[in-house]
């Protein structure tokens, strides 16, 4: 996880790629192992998402050269999601990545940083994307781009950076998601984080 050069490629990951694998268990450890339900595996999983995402963050923050946004997929429900539809060629690697049932789904795009290239407008860095189930899908967007603080006496006035993010079920069935900045940069690149959260808000 802490070897990968996050400016070089776009980062995919879930916890399968993360967990220690090959520990010793005890008996009585396994037998509670099989007869766990999936949503208390699901917790323990989550605390494993939520334990990395600091060092992957971190990570994210000393990338220069681009602005990344640090997506984390929460999958409570039963199904596994592939991806339909990207609006980007790194979005789109995600493809072979299922967001399988139970589990969390890293992913980490970048795109240009966002500058003034006409006058006070700004370029815009946007990632969006469908992913579907059996009878779920959902459809998410976000964008980040900068303003100038401009006042009176300002003759350096701060670049301020503005995030949007979307979220809606576009499925057979409906699917309860939800969407939520988790970490942002004040500064240049401002890259930042999102979770998304599947059939409840984690």
């Amino acid at each position: 996880m802490n070897n990968y050069d996050i400016d070089d490629t776009s980062y995919l990951g879930s916890s399968e790629n993360h967990h220690e694998s090959g520990r010793p268990i005890s008996s009585y450890e396994e037998q509670a192992e099989a007869h766990a339900s999936p949503e208390s595996e699901f917790r323990e999983t989550l605390k494993d998402a939520k334990e990395e995402e600091p060092g992957v963050w971190n990570n994210v923050q000393r990338a220069s050269s681009h602005s990344h946004v640090m997506i984390y997929i929460y999958n409570g429900t039963s199904e596994k999601f592939v991806l339909s539809s990207a609006s980007s060629g790194n979005v789109a690697e995600a493809k072979d990545y299922p967001v399988e049932p139970w589990d969390y789904w890293l992913f980490v795009p970048r795109e240009d940083i966002p500058y003034f290239a006409r006058g006070r407008v700004s370029t815009q860095a946007k990632h969006s994307f469908i992913f579907e189930s059996d009878n779920y899908a959902f459809e998410f967007s976000t964008k980040l781009w900068v303003r100038k603080e401009y006042s009176a006496l300002s003759f350096d006035p701060p670049t301020i950076p503005l995030r949007e993010h979307n979220i809606k079920s576009i499925g057979k069935k409906p699917l309860q998601c939800t969407s939520r900045i988790t970490r942002t940069m004040k500064n240049g690149p401002y890259s930042y984080g999102i979770v998304i959260s599947l059939g409840g808000n984690y």
